[in-house]
């Protein structure tokens, strides 16, 4: 048992209380908090004052769904519903956990918060989410949780997709769950739900409406041709994906496909991808010859080259205005030093050049996410806002800018 301990243990007593509050033996417990309390008539604050990594008898009996304890607790010592634990778990977390819709119930109808996150921002609803509880998820919604509460993880939606959890998804859907909500810079809940590689859960976004053009160059399309997910083609063609949109090397789908000899791939995407110029013969056998006879990426003289001597290219090359050259090399130096955020700095300013603002954007977001005190990439996702037209969006980040760097002359003069 979790608690258990020897009698020689000092801790003994403490442990043998949160076996009773798990094992919803009231009895046992109700004598083992008299005997730590000592007569000394502070009940609740002995037995608060119990815990194993901060979990307390709430938790570990509501985790148990031992309602008999929970009352006694709840109702009787009067013991804080939504005390957290280390990881800020409260008793109603442990009790979405422990899969006890009965504790719960007793947990909300007795004053527990149904948003109350942990230290990631986990909701009871994200917890939920990642185990399919579908019960437990329609009780938290109809108590009034919130269904797009964000986490480290991104909303409950995100998670449900990530997890493959389509009957929570349908719920969350139901329930209006923002089907287009980012996480990071790319990450939508359908782009997660590829990743994952769950049919159900990306079939039920696109009947809610989810938007399948993308963020930049991480497309859905992009994303079902590198995966290899063959049976994802059509839903994603008949919902508007549009296939002549490349990645961020140039690549349509329908040459990832071939390149990876995806024949059935090919022969889906042929008729709905617009002619290559450079495919003399047309046709699946064509298309696989062409990609096939190309130089791979790795032939590239780029991909000899040292880092040094990459941003040093990249440099020159942003210099000479040759801005294509200069991202190409700047997104090589991301793949080998992916948290150098200088790399996606000098990167935005180069979609920015070319007039990307979406990818501008990415790259602007994906340095703040790194360096949140860094007044540079401010300016960088306030410059790719204006070139999106989110104009209010961009004075946000013009600003949050300035309070780091006051005397940024290129914010200032953003700013007029």
């Amino acid at each position: 048992p979790p608690y258990s301990a020897s009698r020689a243990d000092p801790r003994a007593p403490t442990r043998r209380l949160l076996q009773a509050a798990a094992d919803g033996d009231l009895a046992a417990f109700k004598r083992i908090a008299g005997k730590l309390d000592g007569g000394k008539g502070r009940l609740r604050e002995t037995v608060e004052g119990v815990r194993d990594r901060g979990a307390g008898a709430l938790h570990v009996s509501s985790g148990r769904g031992m309602l008999a304890v929970c009352s006694y607790l709840v109702e009787e010592l009067q013991v804080d519903v939504d005390a957290a634990d280390d990881s800020g778990d409260t008793p109603l977390a442990y009790a979405v956990r422990g899969r006890s819709i009965d504790g719960v119930k007793y947990l909300l109808d007795h004053g527990s918060n149904p948003d109350k996150p942990d230290n990631k921002g986990y909701t009871p609803l994200h917890v939920a989410a990642v185990s399919g509880e579908c019960e437990i998820a329609k009780i938290l919604l109809s108590r009034g949780a919130h269904v797009d509460s964000f986490s480290s993880h991104g909303t409950p939606l995100h998670l449900s997709a990530f997890c493959q959890q389509d009957g929570v998804m349908k719920i969350l859907l139901d329930h209006h769950a923002d089907f287009n909500k980012l996480l990071k810079p790319v990450f939508t809940p359908l782009i997660m739900a590829l990743n994952a590689g769950s049919l159900k859960c990306v079939v039920l976004l696109l009947k809610a409406g989810a938007d399948v053009k993308g963020v930049g160059t991480v497309t859905p399309l992009i994303t079902a041709a590198n995966n290899g997910q063959t049976d994802f083609y059509k839903c994603l063609l008949e919902a508007g994906a549009d296939p002549n949109v490349p990645d961020e090397f140039g690549h349509l789908p329908i040459e990832l496909a071939a390149y990876n000899n995806r024949r059935k791939d090919v022969e889906i995407l042929l008729p709905v991808t617009s002619r290559i110029p450079s495919v003399c013969d047309w046709s699946v056998d064509g298309v696989i010859s062409y990609v096939k006879s190309c130089p791979s990426v790795e032939d590239d003289p780029m991909y000899k080259m040292s880092p040094a001597d990459m941003k040093l290219a990249a440099s020159e090359a942003y210099r000479r205005q040759d801005y294509i050259t200069a991202m190409k090399l700047y997104t090589r130096l991301t793949d080998i030093c992916p948290h150098d955020a200088t790399l996606f700095s000098n990167r935005s300013l180069c979609w920015l050049k070319m007039g990307a603002g979406v990818n501008a954007l990415q790259d602007a977001q994906i340095c703040r996410l790194m360096h949140s005190d860094w007044s540079k990439a401010c300016y960088l996702e306030g410059a790719a806002q204006m070139l999106l037209k989110d104009f209010e969006k961009a004075c946000d980040a013009f600003f949050d800018g300035l309070k780091l760097d006051p005397a940024s002359d290129e914010i200032a003069e953003a700013l007029r």
